[in-house]
């Protein structure tokens, strides 16, 4: 509806009702004395009372109406760029009427306004302790409208100790009470004069960005620097926009020791125009916990060990062999290996340390390794076309390179650590001799290694399954020529000179 529209609809009953009372009063003497009854003339002087009475509470309406419309709404509203508070309305409105009311007494009954004066202050006194509260309340309103410490739109977090904090959004600010939706979408009524004895943190202002934490504690046996890895990247890999934001960049402290361990503070900004905020902290929790799993590590909690003899591991070591084992038989690509073949690898793998901004390989070089994150996070870039694109994220668990490890194809993509990163690095000669006994996982891993390509590339999704299975069956059947040429290439290399490797039951013999 236009805006003309929207005003006219506001002021045509005020006019209306002010042009019958001015007509009225124009127009009664002569329609009365016209008449000529000696009867009417009492229903004349009611007549005129109440004429006079409508035109000043009619012109009272009229103004009111007026200023809200073209000073409250459009003036005031559209400089301060929010709803106007009803109270200021209302009070504006309030002082109008007294106004009217002092001029129908002095001017229409011919009365000492005065006298009334002096009568209604005692009566307000009166009125002023049996109604104390709602006063205080009111006044308080109007003071909160003066200093604007919040509006309504704003987000605001309620303190009073002792009780719970409170957060909502603004909805109105009215004569005895503010208004406030909380993140339930339920609405919570705080009395004006509670408002100006709590503590009020206005999480709209300067802006809507704010920043949040989550606490994690970890045992003390978990090294400072590894723990603040793990976490940073647990933060940074949940920043999207189901999460928090990107800028500012997210970061871990140690924030103290408490009984159980060392407590971690991880810091994260999040805008609050979102009544559904706790998403982000649930974004941020989930994958804090899948770093802390995939690194083998744990948050602490009460217990109590007795020992006779050394003691328990709680958390998987990169120096170990066997937690170096249990962390290779997670990825997808060597789930195909038998146990034994996993503690060899275990024992050959090479940990890898990379600084933030470090590359673990650069596009277009030669290589035939693979790398398997362990703790923190990788970023992968390509250049194509003179762009410079973010392809993916690599988080613990997950692997790198393995088409160069398996085929010896250039690397495709540069990936950097977005933390400081932690990692295997498998090569080709170590994968050889297990591939020699078991040929069979040439194509095991051929079809793990099209699956993830395909995926990756967003091929599948787009496919029937028909196709699906086609285009997949076509490119594990390339890669599988590949590996094997590649790898026969590595066996000639070796020639005689590879160590005799003990049979492994359930194998295939050397080809």
């Amino acid at each position: 509806m236009p805006e003309h529209y929207k005003i006219l609809q506001r002021l045509w009953a005020p006019c209306v009702l002010f042009a019958v009372f001015i007509t009225g009063a124009t127009f009664t003497p002569d329609l009365l004395r016209s008449i000529g009854a000696d009867a009417l003339e009492r229903v004349q002087q009611v007549f005129t009372y109440g004429v006079q009475i409508g035109l000043w509470l009619s012109g009272a309406y009229l103004i009111v109406r007026i200023v809200n419309v073209f000073f409250w709404d459009a003036f005031v509203g559209r400089l301060i760029d929010t709803p106007v508070p009803r109270l200021l309305k209302d009070t504006f409105g309030l002082v109008v009427f007294i106004v009217a009311g002092a001029g129908i007494v002095g001017i229409v009954f011919n009365q000492s306004v005065t006298g009334i004066w002096a009568t209604s202050g005692a009566i307000g006194i009166i009125l002023g302790l049996a109604l104390r509260s709602i006063i205080l309340d009111i006044f308080t309103g109007l003071a909160i409208n003066v200093d604007r410490s919040y509006r309504i739109g704003d987000w605001v977090e309620l303190n009073e100790r002792p009780g719970p904090v409170i957060r909502g959004k603004v909805l109105e600010i009215n004569w005895r009470t503010t208004r406030l939706q909380i993140p339930t979408g339920r609405i919570v009524m705080v009395p004006n004069s509670r408002m100006g004895t709590m503590i009020i943190a206005n999480l709209s202002m300067p802006d809507t960005v704010c920043r949040f934490d989550v606490n994690i504690v970890l045992d003390f046996s978990v090294p400072r620097a590894r723990a603040l890895r793990v976490l940073l990247a647990g933060a940074k890999a949940a920043c999207g926009p189901d999460g928090p934001l990107t800028t500012p960049a997210p970061r871990v402290l140690v924030n103290g020791l408490t009984e159980l361990g060392v407590e971690y503070r991880v810091i994260y900004w999040h805008t609050i125009d979102n009544p559904m905020e706790g998403v982000g902290r649930n974004t941020v929790v989930q994958s804090l916990l899948h770093h802390l799993m995939s690194a083998g590590l744990s948050p602490a909690y009460p217990k109590q060990d007795t020992f006779s003899a050394e003691m328990p591991v709680r958390q998987l070591e990169h120096q170990s062999a066997t937690d170096r084992t249990e962390l290779l038989g997670r990825l997808e690509i060597l789930q195909s290996l038998l146990p034994m073949q996993l503690e060899e690898l275990a024992g050959q793998v090479r940990l890898r340390h990379f600084a933030a901004g470090e590359a673990l390989v650069e596009q277009g070089e030669p290589g035939a390794s693979m790398f398997v994150l362990a703790e923190g996070l990788c970023e992968v870039w390509q250049l194509g076309d003179g762009t410079l694109r973010n392809l993916a994220v690599i988080q613990p668990g997950e692997f790198v390179g393995e088409m160069s490890l398996l085929t010896g194809e250039p690397r495709s993509a540069t990936v950097k650590a977005a933390t400081d990163v932690v990692g295997y690095e498998l090569t080709a000669e170590q994968l050889a001799p297990i591939l020699a006994e078991s040929p069979e996982l040439y194509e095991e891993m051929s079809v793990v290694v099209a699956e993830r390509r395909l995926r990756t590339s967003r091929r599948l999704a787009e496919l029937d399954a028909e196709s699906r299975d086609r285009e997949l069956l076509s490119t594990s059947a390339q890669i599988l020529e590949k590996m094997r040429n590649f790898f026969r290439l590595i066996s000639r290399a070796a020639g005689s000179g590879r160590r005799a490797r003990p049979a492994i039951p359930g194998t295939v013999g050397t080809a």
